[in-house]
């Protein structure tokens, strides 16, 4: 990726690249709040995308506060937990269990839940600004899908990483190297909080200041492994416990693998070494001929990659529930304008062009399932349900693969011109 002004912009180049709010943008919150209030007024929308809403508003937040609320009893949170709805234990680095610090409750889980939807909501419009009624209906297609909806109806904690890594790309982007900074303690927090924000670090090596990165890089080295030596032993306590994401609304490189009955550390190891691989082929092949992004798509670029590390480096390690799609939206800006941009080489645009129509796929594939199950559900047994959404779990596949690997292309390039920007080449 471009080496230009993505921490240094003097202040009016910042207000050139700003995305202007236009009255499409204002058409995309009105839309995508009638949306998800609609589920609200109407429930039974949520089988028809294939969400299970099992009668109660934000699950996973009421999880953690009755984690905390365990706690507070003297019970032990790891094992099965009595004041949750489903029993479940807490799952979550001990981060999360100083809720209760905050005087918070399962009795503030329907407050704290809408504040959590509503700082999601207002974090992703500011992203997403649509110029035209096609980018308009591209990011609906986006905002709307049921992964989505799923992370904002169970207002999972997802949705807390989400807002505080908003912030990392303006602070690489700030006038005043402090805010640059504290992009890394942005990234250490959300890491805290779930281990895989970790992968925001590659971000971090953007800038124009050479010895600027160096120190950021450092700083980054150095929280990752505070950050590291708290969560290490939070894995030990849950890894065992933790649920394994199966089938319909998850995604993961072990799927098709887990699908055909193969499971256990070897088909994880299988698929991050085929990452590696395909990470040194795309390193050395330049498939992108060196392309760099221009001056107004930096910030577009830089929350393109960013969502990229986050989604790529979940897939490639573990198996996911849907609610971790909702970083696609960082995708959605940059994939929409640069398979148009006339000043971008032909397999860039090409590998673009791709990416966004594999992209909708893949957040619609299991709403379009569900959609034909309820139609067919009638002549089927349970069994049967079970077979159908398996063979179309183990379709998906390929698809998954496909969208992952031309992220990568992406995110080889940005490491290799960074690296050697950091050697000084």
């Amino acid at each position: 990726m471009s080496d230009a002004a993505v921490g240094d912009a003097p202040s009016s180049r910042r207000a050139k690249n700003r995305p202007r709010i236009n009255r499409w943008w204002w058409f995309l919150v009105i839309l995508i709040a009638g949306y998800y209030l609609s589920f609200a007024v109407y429930p039974w929308l949520f089988a028809v995308l294939g969400v299970n809403h099992y009668g109660v508003w934000f699950l996973d937040t009421f999880a953690l506060l009755a984690s905390n609320d365990a706690v507070t009893r003297g019970l032990d949170p790891y094992q099965p937990n009595p004041l949750d709805y489903f029993k479940r234990p807490h799952v979550y680095p001990h981060a999360w269990l100083h809720l209760r610090d905050l005087g918070l409750t399962r009795a503030d889980c329907i407050w704290l839940g809408w504040s959590l939807v509503a700082g999601f909501f207002a974090a992703a419009v500011y992203r997403l600004r649509p110029r035209n009624p096609s980018q308009l209906l591209w990011y609906l297609g986006v905002a709307c899908s049921a992964p989505i909806l799923l992370a904002v109806e169970r207002a999972n904690n997802d949705l807390v990483i989400f807002i505080l890594l908003a912030g990392l790309v303006p602070c690489l982007q700030a006038r005043f190297r402090g805010l640059r900074f504290f992009a890394p303690a942005l990234m250490a927090m959300a890491a805290l909080l779930k281990y895989y924000p970790a992968a925001a670090a590659l971000v971090l090596l953007a800038g124009t200041d050479r010895r600027e990165v160096r120190l950021r890089f450092l700083l980054t080295l150095l929280l990752l492994g505070l950050v590291g030596v708290s969560v290490a032993t939070d894995l030990s306590g849950f890894g065992g416990i933790a649920p394994k994401p199966v089938g319909l609304l998850s995604f993961g490189a072990t799927g098709f693998a887990n699908g055909l009955g193969w499971v256990g550390w070897v088909p994880k190891a299988v698929c991050a070494a085929a990452a590696v691989v395909f990470i040194g082929v795309a390193w050395r092949r330049r498939w992108l001929n060196d392309w760099e992004p221009a001056e107004h798509q930096q910030s577009d670029a830089l929350h393109f990659l960013l969502g990229a590390a986050l989604l790529a480096g979940c897939f490639f390690t573990s198996q996911n529930f849907g609610y971790r799609w909702i970083f696609a939206l960082w995708l959605a800006p940059l994939l929409w304008n640069l398979p148009d941009d006339p000043a971008a080489p032909d397999g860039v645009r090409r590998l673009a062009r791709w990416l966004r129509w594999l992209l909708l796929s893949v957040l619609w594939w299991d709403t379009v399932f569900c959609f034909v199950l309820n139609r067919c559900q009638g002549g089927l047994s349970p069994a049967e349900t079970a077979a159908w959404a398996q063979r179309f779990y183990m379709l998906e596949q390929p698809f998954d693969w496909a969208l992952f690997l031309g992220l990568l292309v992406f995110l080889a390039q940005f490491a290799r011109r960074r690296g050697q920007f950091l050697l000084g080449r």
